[in-house]
């Protein structure tokens, strides 16, 4: 039988977005912007001239740090806003470590400081997962995601977090196993540390075998 082609990726381009009109609507921690613009459509033509917003903010990295040796996770747990905005039951989340890159920082050396900052991690290596837009409808954020090669104890009752930054944040380590059952049940509800964890299950094994030799 004659093989079905694949999916055509159209790659279209900023030259085919006609910009009208851009605003600041606020600016802090983050900004908003709002464009009014109109693009080609898939048929060729023209759209109407809509209003889209995007939130406006640095790239991060996330570092899920991880010991092969003792097959062991560190999460850290703090208060986040966007829960506290949503109402949820909970407004502390337990996710990877992770932070903004600063000016002139390259995202391998943003994990490695964020990982001390956070953590009082030492990270031996970077593996890297992906890079990608964790919701590109809304907002420029863009994340390079690694899992972070480290030993870790059985336990820690480590509270860290930069003053200056009204940081409080604490280290939780969990064997693999207990970890991805946490996941697996939705007991994980932060996408990065899901993506990491689902990244390292298929992944593990071969870590494993890397850093025991």
């Amino acid at each position: 039988m004659p093989k079905k082609p694949g999916p055509i990726i159209s790659n279209l381009g900023s030259e085919l977005v006609a910009l009208k009109k851009s605003r600041t609507v606020y600016n802090g921690f983050f900004s908003v912007k709002e464009f009014d613009l109109s693009f080609t459509k898939f048929d060729g033509s023209k759209s109407e001239v809509v209003t889209r917003s995007a939130l406006i903010s640095k790239d991060a990295v996330i570092v899920l740090p991880y010991d092969p040796l003792n097959d062991r996770v560190l999460l850290v747990e703090q208060f986040r806003a966007g829960p506290y905005a949503r109402q949820d039951k909970t407004h502390w989340c337990l996710e990877p470590i992770a932070g903004l890159i600063d000016c002139g920082e390259t995202p391998e050396e943003a994990a490695l400081r964020e990982a001390n900052e956070e953590a009082c991690l030492k990270l031996l290596r970077l593996e890297l997962v992906a890079r990608s837009y964790p919701s590109p409808g809304i907002s420029t954020e863009f994340f390079h995601q690694y899992i972070g090669i480290t030993p870790l104890p059985e336990t820690t009752d480590l509270i860290a977090g930069l003053k200056s930054e009204s940081e409080d944040i604490r280290s939780h380590i969990f064997c693999f196993t207990e970890f991805l059952e946490m996941v697996n049940k939705g007991k994980i509800n932060v996408g990065p540390a899901i993506l990491l964890g689902l990244w390292l299950s298929n992944n593990r094994e071969r870590l494993k075998a890397l850093y025991h030799n």
